[in-house]
């Protein structure tokens, strides 16, 4: 319960500004917000070079989803995968072209010729990919910058 001298409602690492707008105690308890979302979660905040590290190593988007950034994350993450998968096709390329090697005869036009689409395919996938890829670097920096000035 509130305390006679404390007529905020205000909890512990709240913002008792925000408290002294209403007298109502359901409203007061349900404005007096934590400005320390950690201690409210228990959790530690997370390193922003572990968040560059999963970005930039392992999979672009995901450490930008763990820092923090859901949205522009899921977005990378999806991109990145899409890219992946459509990167792929450049792999059957090579394959078609090693297969095409061992002929006597070997016609650069025709080869272009017929694996265009795999090519445009692969190409477009490896753009989205490497695009994905730098935004996620962009948004390593970010991330790294915002901790910087928030400690």
């Amino acid at each position: 319960m509130l305390k006679a001298g404390d007529r905020t409602g205000c909890r512990a690492n709240c913002n008792p500004a925000v408290a002294e707008i209403t007298r109502s105690l359901a409203a007061v308890r349900l404005l007096s917000i934590p400005t320390n979302l950690n201690s409210v979660t228990g959790k530690k905040p997370m390193s922003p070079w572990v968040a560059a590290g999963i970005n930039l190593l392992a999979w672009p988007g995901i450490g930008t989803f763990v820092g923090g950034r859901k949205v522009s994350g899921a977005i990378q993450a999806s991109m990145a995968l899409i890219g992946g998968i459509l990167s792929l096709s450049l792999i059957v390329v090579l394959f078609k072209l090693a297969l095409k090697l061992d002929s006597h005869r070997f016609d650069t036009e025709e080869f272009m010729a017929g694996n265009e689409t795999y090519l445009i395919v692969g190409t477009t996938g490896f753009c989205l990919l490497a695009f994905a890829w730098i935004w996620a670097a962009v948004s390593s920096f970010l991330i790294a910058n915002e901790s910087k000035t928030s400690n």
